[in-house]
């Protein structure tokens, strides 16, 4: 958006330079009558020019990568993506349980400051065939079906711009601060989906614009950094297999916006203030990306009653996070089971996690994600027919929360769930062509947000903890 606002010119409207033009009629032909004279005077404005502002961002990649005797020990490579520049890109062959990588990206904007948003894709996951040994331990095949976006862990972080990333060890045996997002390459990239808005300064309260600078400089404001590695208890179930993804990095001027869009998402919902307790902004807000793998990221304001940013979950055995999606399969809206699938996040004592780990064959314990198959049934709501199953006995599905537990990251790729028959309380017969996001609901029993009044808000109104519907979003 550009705004033309020229403080010169804020006199000079249609009415006055009429209104100037009647006067100077007048005056001439009052001086007509005693004087032969004309009297004139003119005043002119030349030269005048409006120019739109620019915003250019270059995005800075610096990488170290450590696959030993392949490299001799490391090796690094960078480059600055913008609007001249060709696309940076990194290709990276042989790699092997034990291979990491480090590195960061850092943004400069030209002129103008402005937020920016990170996005991903997962474009290609492949078996490329399957070599002896790996037939032994993997028994699917094709295009798509590989392992290695699965087996590669990644951490996502912010880091000042004097980060080295050769001076790092192994992620696993390294800290980092300030983390965003830890998981499998392909639900960081879920993650990413969704666009995941940065912060130009984490420390501060609020998130901030990135500085706008007279020229290119990387290092006014923080780099969103990655590490990522094959972890050495990978075994030949990856062998042959490839990856490839995109990365995306979008910028929006500060001027005239809080910073609230989402460029990358199809849907943003909401729960609505309530007033007294919440008279304006969300307690909850569900970014959804409605894809052949569909993530929902969900950020929660944790000072739901003013008293703090660490009011969720005031009941720490009890709460949950849930995403209740209803698949064309069987109709949209259909009368009965509408929530055909229910994601959730919650401790091992709470709703269908309990369920899910009783349920278990793989040994799911302690806290994590599950997810409720609804079949059958013959009325709206219907608990008939439900069954829960831990996320670690579901492939295609996975379930994060943030360390603040102010973020949940929903995944569920429905061409997995379709294709597993370890779990046919969670199976499809075929991946869904549509889907609707019926809401996002968040509790925490009947002691924080859930209640009505309670002893966490003072006996004041409870705060709205459902967001509305997405509608049918194609995938």
């Amino acid at each position: 958006m550009t705004e033309y606002n020229d403080p010169t010119l804020n006199s000079l409207s249609r009415r006055s330079i009429l209104g100037g033009i009647g006067a100077v009629g007048i005056a001439s032909a009052g001086a007509g009558l005693g004087t032969s004279a004309f009297f004139s005077d003119e005043e002119s404005f030349e030269d005048n020019t409006l120019t739109a502002g620019t915003l250019d961002l270059s995005v800075q990649a610096n990488v170290y990568e450590y696959q030993g005797a392949a490299n001799e020990g490391g090796q690094a490579f960078g480059g600055v993506q913008n609007g001249q520049a060709p696309t940076v890109s990194q290709q990276l062959d042989d790699v092997k349980p034990g291979d990491y990588s480090c590195g960061s990206f850092c943004f400069s904007i030209i002129d103008n400051p402005g937020y920016i948003w990170a996005g991903g894709e997962l474009t290609d996951n492949d078996e490329n065939g399957q070599p002896e040994p790996e037939q032994a331990v993997d028994s699917t095949t094709g295009a798509g079906n590989g392992e290695l976006a699965d087996a590669i862990e990644v951490t996502l972080f912010y880091a000042d711009p004097s980060f080295d990333p050769s001076e790092k060890d192994r992620p696993s045996e390294s800290q980092f601060d300030n983390v965003l997002f830890e998981g499998t390459l392909r639900e960081t990239l879920a993650y990413l989906g969704t666009g995941v808005p940065l912060d130009a300064d984490p420390d501060a309260a609020g998130r901030q614009a990135f500085t706008g600078t007279p020229a290119e400089s990387f290092d006014e404001d923080v780099c969103l950094a990655f590490a990522w590695e094959v972890p050495t208890s990978v075994g030949n179930e990856i062998q042959s297999d490839s990856v490839a993804f995109d990365l995306t990095f979008l910028a929006q001027q500060e001027r005239h916006n809080d910073g609230s869009q989402v460029p990358f998402a199809d849907t943003v919902l909401t729960s609505d203030p309530t007033g007294g307790v919440r008279e304006t902004g969300s307690w909850l807000t569900a970014y959804v990306n409605a894809g052949p793998t569909t993530a929902v990221t969900v950020n929660l304001d944790g000072e739901v009653y003013g008293n703090g940013a660490t009011e969720w979950p005031s009941n720490p055995n009890s709460y949950t996070m849930e995403v209740n999606i209803d698949v064309d399969n069987d109709g949209i809206d259909e009368a009965a089971n509408d929530d055909d699938f229910r994601l959730n996040f919650g401790p091992a004592t709470a709703g269908s996690r309990s369920g899910a780990i009783a349920n278990s064959t793989s040994g799911a314990s302690g806290p994590g994600g599950a997810i409720r198959r609804n079949v059958g049934g013959s009325t709206a709501g219907d608990a008939a027919n439900r069954v829960d199953v831990a996320e670690e006995d579901v492939p295609g599905v996975s379930v994060y929360e943030s360390p603040d537990q102010l973020t949940y990251v929903f995944i569920i790729d429905w061409s997995q769930v379709v294709a597993d028959s370890d779990a046919p309380t969670a199976q499809l017969g075929s991946v869904p062509g549509a889907i609707q996001v019926n809401e996002v609901f968040g509790g925490d029993g009947g002691e924080g947000v859930g209640a009505n009044p309670n002893s966490s808000n003072d006996g004041r109104g409870g705060v709205d903890t459902t967001t509305g519907s997405s509608g049918t979003l194609t995938l």
